[in-house]
């Protein structure tokens, strides 16, 4: 009996040696199977580069974290909890002051430059009121007058050239001192008719008005 056993163990091995190599091997895959499986394995996430990975779901994610962190911030810490409060509204408050601010100096630079254009127009109307108010007055004869016309129309574009500032309650002399010397040297012509005819009472000639309508236009030019 143990020898049949013995007989039968060395015929199994010299079959299993004696057996081609092509019985023990494994099949070959089919092409569309192995970029499958290998496509599998690239797409899995140990294998994704981070820049490929889906960024937005990641900051959504972050976000709710936070959040929950924020939730459970007043059971967890109340001290920390009430210091975000506080800044938090402190912030707002700084928002929306500055905020008033910005449409106060808007609405309020607005209105100085509206008032700005609006007296450089008066004085512009000014100047050319004067100036035809000289024109009448010495197609009227009366060339004191229409000197001192003509050297109205002078100041008031004096100052709407910011040469010099008017001032109702200045003298003659006063706002030739404001000149510079060359014009000081040709309106202090207009200042001598007026101190001589005006405030004397006397007349002026036609002569003296052409003289003074001549530097008139050599100092509005």
């Amino acid at each position: 009996m143990t020898s049949k056993r013995i007989y039968l163990a060395i015929a199994a091995a010299w079959a299993v040696f004696a057996m081609p190599s092509w019985a023990f091997a494994v099949p070959s895959p089919q092409p569309d199977d192995v970029r499958r499986t290998t496509r599998e394995v690239f797409q899995r996430p140990e294998f994704r580069e981070s820049g490929q990975r889906d960024s937005g779901s990641w900051i959504l994610r972050q976000i709710a974290a936070f959040f929950r962190w924020l939730g459970g911030l007043y059971d967890g810490s109340r001290g920390l909890f009430w210091l975000i409060l506080i800044g938090c509204i402190v912030l707002l408050a700084a928002m929306i002051a500055l905020i008033v601010f910005q449409v106060r100096t808007a609405f309020a630079v607005g209105g100085r430059r509206r008032r700005v254009d609006a007296d450089r127009a008066g004085r512009l109307m000014q100047s050319g009121q004067c100036r035809a108010a000289a024109d009448e007055r010495a197609a009227a004869g009366d060339f004191t007058e229409a000197v001192r016309y003509l050297f109205l129309a002078l100041v008031y574009r004096f100052d709407e050239c910011g040469r010099i500032s008017f001032h109702k309650e200045y003298t003659n002399r006063e706002y030739l001192d404001l000149m510079s010397d060359s014009v000081r040297n040709e309106l202090r012509l207009l200042v001598d008719v007026l101190d001589d005819h005006w405030y004397g009472q006397r007349p002026s000639r036609r002569q003296q008005y052409e003289t003074c309508l001549a530097v008139y236009d050599r100092l509005a030019a």
